[in-house]
């Protein structure tokens, strides 16, 4: 059975008290847990992706989110890093970047994904944007390419600036793409 953690946009805009759009403390408050649980997917020898959105300040004005939100984890800024000791994750030999530009990986990326592992545990920032569309990405994936994998959300490794965004969407999850919350 192949495991991957993915790890989506822990990055210094959505988790720092000083980011662009940050889910502050409740983000912040993640930090180890996240950190715990991507140290036991290196401890069993498993894959880990971590997601990073990225954004262009030339293109912005053309971008779908500059409707919804102001720029932010724009490439080559502070703001794009990975926040915190979750940075060391990244020297993981089975640790993988991924760059996207919208709420969730590209479909050619989650494809991949999909033919290449079993059992998919998601967390990160913020629950009920980026966590959600990715997993529903990944679902309709599964779906249309007849997969059978387990999914499961780590609900204490996962936040956002919005309580019952965070509660709605692991709901959702968990009934409607039968996710296993944990």
């Amino acid at each position: 059975m192949n495991n991957l953690l993915i790890i989506i946009d822990y990055q210094y805009d959505f988790v720092a008290d000083d980011g662009l759009l940050t889910a502050g403390k409740k983000a912040q408050d993640i930090e180890n847990n996240i950190y715990n649980l991507a140290n036991e997917y290196i401890k069993n020898n498993s894959d880990i992706i971590f997601t990073l959105d990225t954004h262009i300040k030339e293109e912005w004005h053309i971008h779908p989110e500059s409707k919804s939100f102001n720029i932010h984890c724009e490439k080559g800024t502070k703001g794009h890093n990975p926040y915190g000791k979750l940075k060391e994750t990244l020297s993981y030999k089975n640790c993988k970047i991924l760059e996207k530009k919208g709420y969730a990986p590209t479909i050619q990326d989650i494809e991949d994904i999909v033919n290449n592992y079993d059992n998919i545990e998601l967390c990160g920032v913020v629950t009920d944007i980026c966590v959600l569309q990715t997993a529903i990405t990944i679902y309709n994936a599964c779906a249309n390419m007849g997969k059978n994998i387990n999914f499961k959300v780590n609900s204490n490794a996962c936040a956002s600036f919005n309580e019952n965004g965070h509660t709605s969407a692991l709901d959702y999850m968990k009934n409607i793409l039968g996710f296993k919350i944990i």
